[in-house]
């Protein structure tokens, strides 16, 4: 949990599911009664389902219906599908925790049949599901399982034909095809980048467009309460993850090795104007909390929350201030040393001696102004347990760089707002801590210990203004004590 032995601590940070009675072994095919599943599947496709449009709601509905309908033995493939929806409004929407038990079963359920979803081609069903596993998964303390499926789901993708202009006649089924490999590509950047690990689908075996900025199905398009606001998450989720790509490419690639330092340079100057272009075509609206708070429904502030923390990692990343960067996290732990900064008396420490740490990255400004975004929308954005996993790698990352910013310019204006955001946060990562693991989680005891430093620095600068303010007081003519007496 979060210690140095950790290999992918981004990935291995969070509750597993638990393990029931797998049901389909045994023949049994159970599913809730039809009224409550009815009801589940409006609330994803009002939801999530709307704005991650995995499943066609008509194809769906229709599925289940004849399901229940049917006098036969269930299908295997179809009853799947529906534990899956079940699983994914439970823990997405409805905030259920991993060991309630009606979560575990149907989560249970579906991994009983996972080889026959990766045999399954007689349509897009079993790809789906594998595909709303990994969505499941992402936050897990198995990381392996979420990479193995998105590798087995992308190719299972190729197979069908999905990365390819040339597919089904129908314009529904084809629409339903491209959105659901653009689901897929993004999922297999996110992991391939969190990972460290090759993604599988190449942009050059493709030839598919991005979604359209302007839907005509409201397919993946979030809305603004007034309606005012309009904007393709789908879309903007496909173009991030095509950035994530260059920079897995780019720090983690075996041709990156080979780059000659002006190469690596060039690079990475055109990453960031990728990035930074993407954040500028972002309405404006969404990059102030108070905004998207205002006019956005809770499940749209996730959604931006999760592609806002996506753009982060790359920024972090990039810029080698990620918090599961050992050079970065070597660096901010020298803080703690002596000889850097000086431990002093009732909590105030000395000035930082600069010559004993490397410096900051140039890009640190943005890494500092960015990573303010990213907190505020965990602190105040009404996370569930399902998202507080998922974003607790680039939210610790924001702690941290937030930290680091105030030990070394515990000056700025921004020192008061910035300390109430990294309470807010710090606490929320305690209480995970407690829950999750009866070790402390490393990461956090050096959170915990560059916060004390960067109160030392805090209280040098009160203490030398107080200083300040006692020399200015004894140098006004009538504080001379030669004078006093005149």
């Amino acid at each position: 949990m979060w210690n140095e032995a950790t290999t992918l601590p981004c990935l291995g940070i969070s509750p597993q599911f638990l393990t029931g009675p797998i049901l389909a072994q045994t023949g049994k095919l159970e599913l809730p009664p039809s009224q409550e599943v009815m009801t589940v599947l409006e609330r994803h496709f009002e939801n999530y389902g709307r704005y991650m449009p995995l499943f066609d709601k008509r194809s769906l509905v229709k599925m289940t219906i004849d399901l229940y309908s049917g006098t036969g033995r269930k299908k295997l493939i179809p009853w799947a599908a529906i534990n899956l929806v079940l699983a994914m409004t439970y823990r997405i929407i409805d905030d259920v925790p991993v060991e309630e038990p009606k979560l575990a079963q149907c989560m249970s359920n579906v991994q009983s049949v996972t080889t026959e979803l990766m045999g399954w081609s007689g349509d897009i069903l079993g790809l789906q599901i594998l595909l709303g596993m990994v969505i499941l998964f992402q936050g897990t303390t198995n990381p392996q399982l979420a990479i193995v499926l998105i590798g087995s789901a992308i190719r299972l993708a190729q197979s069908m034909g999905l990365p390819s202009r040339r597919g089904s006649n129908d314009p529904d089924e084809s629409a339903q095809r491209r959105r659901v490999f653009w689901i897929a590509y993004i999922l297999d950047k996110d992991l391939s980048l969190r990972a460290k690990a090759p993604y599988t689908q190449f942009d050059a075996e493709t030839d598919l467009e991005l979604p359209e900025p302007c839907g005509d199905d409201d397919m993946g398009i979030l809305e603004s309460c007034t309606g005012a606001i309009r904007f393709n998450y789908l879309r903007a989720r496909s173009e991030l993850a095509i950035i994530q790509g260059k920079v897995h490419n780019f720090l983690y690639s075996r041709t990156a090795q080979r780059l000659s330092e002006e190469q690596r340079a060039e690079t990475k100057l055109r990453i960031q104007q990728l990035l930074f272009n993407w954040r500028s075509a972002l309405p404006q609206e969404l990059l102030r909390s108070d905004k998207l708070f205002q006019d956005f429904s809770t499940i749209s502030v996730h959604f931006v929350m999760n592609m806002y923390n996506r753009y982060l990692e790359c920024l972090y990343r990039i810029h080698g201030t990620f918090a599961f960067d050992e050079t970065w996290i070597d660096r901010a732990r020298c803080y703690l040393s002596p000889a850097v900064i000086p431990t002093g008396d009732d909590g105030i420490d000395g000035r930082i001696n600069q010559n004993e740490i490397s410096p900051l990255p140039s890009a640190w400004i943005d890494c500092v102004e960015h990573s303010r975004l990213g907190l505020e929308l965990s602190a105040f954005g009404r996370e569930t347990e399902y998202s507080t996993w998922l974003h607790a790698c680039c939210n610790l990352s924001g702690l941290i760089v937030l930290l680091v910013n105030i030990i070394e310019f515990p000056e700025q204006s921004s020192v008061m707002s910035d300390w109430s955001l990294i309470v807010r946060i710090r606490n929320k990562f305690d209480q995970m801590n407690a829950k999750a693991s009866k070790e402390p989680f490393f990461l956090l005891q050096v959170a915990h210990e560059l916060d004390r430093k960067a109160t030392g620095q805090v209280k040098r600068l009160a203490h030398i203004s107080s200083l300040n303010h006692q020399e200015a007081a004894f140098s006004e003519p009538w504080a001379n004590p030669d004078l006093m007496f005149l």
